[in-house]
């Protein structure tokens, strides 16, 4: 009889841990949407792009009007070998150059994406755990990343956006 009922207590126990037990989902996207401090990051991060960008064109611009200027000369008959060979040396390291700064500017670009996004996600996650942890819910999910089922789950976007605002 002692056994029947420490079974029959946690078997109730485990029913009612399990019912507890809260699954919501929230879609981030919407957050970074609906933030002033989002548009205003992808303003910035739209000025650092076009000063990259210009710097690069300013380096394409110079290189191809070298390039034209050793074609030029060369049809003309305007450098010795030693010439040639030089020039070629010159327009091969400032390719070279060119090419690095193009992949130095993404990786700038990328970082000062991150940089300049942290706060923002850092405040959704910490609107994400306080709606969580107020209306007791054990895991949350962001359906905007693929998650394509949800079961027995609760949009919880927008008690999150009322946190973020």
């Amino acid at each position: 009889m002692k056994k029947l009922l420490n079974v029959l207590s946690l078997v109730l126990f485990c029913i009612s841990l399990s019912q507890a037990q809260k699954i919501g989902h929230v879609n981030s996207v919407r957050f970074i949407d609906s933030l002033p401090e989002a548009k205003v990051l992808a303003q910035q991060l739209g000025q650092y792009e076009k000063s990259l960008s210009d710097q690069a064109e300013k380096m394409l611009e110079k290189f191809q009007t070298n390039v034209q200027k050793y074609q030029t000369d060369v049809q003309s008959g305007n450098l010795t070998p030693t010439q040639q060979k030089q020039i070629e040396t010159d327009l091969q390291t400032e390719q070279a150059a060119l090419q690095n700064y193009q992949q130095s500017a993404r990786e700038s670009l990328e970082k000062k994406r991150n940089e300049l996004t942290k706060p923002l996600l850092e405040k959704i996650q910490q609107a994400v755990n306080l709606a969580g942890k107020e209306l007791g819910y054990l895991m949350i999910f962001d359906s905007s990343v693929g998650l394509v089922i949800y079961p027995e789950a609760e949009d919880l976007t927008q008690e999150v956006l009322k946190r973020l605002k």
